[in-house]
């Protein structure tokens, strides 16, 4: 991996609402509709940081019928997937992660 490559990496990483994104996508493949509801972000917002994750090819997206899942991008490059979760599995302490997470759960459970 080039130094420009991890810098573009790392600043598409540098934002609050999409830390929160690939948190609670670590281990999920969520709709846009979903994500809004976990975060309590707007679609717009949520839209935009999503396409910047998608063109850094952070996240994924699969079309299944009329919804488009995302999910970590597994299939590029590995060093950046490391990177990615190097950066969420290295702070599960941080308080908003915890109640995203949370927030899934209950989604989830319903």
């Amino acid at each position: 991996m080039k130094l420009k490559r991890l810098r573009q990496v790392l600043k598409g990483c540098a934002d609050d609402t999409r830390l929160r994104i690939l948190n609670i996508l670590r281990d999920e493949q969520l709709t846009v509709k979903d994500i809004c509801k976990v975060l309590s972000v707007s679609q717009t917002s949520i839209s935009k940081h999503l396409s910047r994750l998608r063109l850094l090819k952070i996240v994924a997206d699969r079309r299944a019928g009329n919804f488009v899942y995302y999910s970590l991008d597994t299939l590029s490059d590995t060093f950046q997937n490391k990177i990615v979760i190097f950066i969420i599995l290295q702070f599960p302490d941080v308080k908003i992660f915890k109640k995203d997470k949370e927030t899934l759960r209950k989604m989830r459970s319903k």
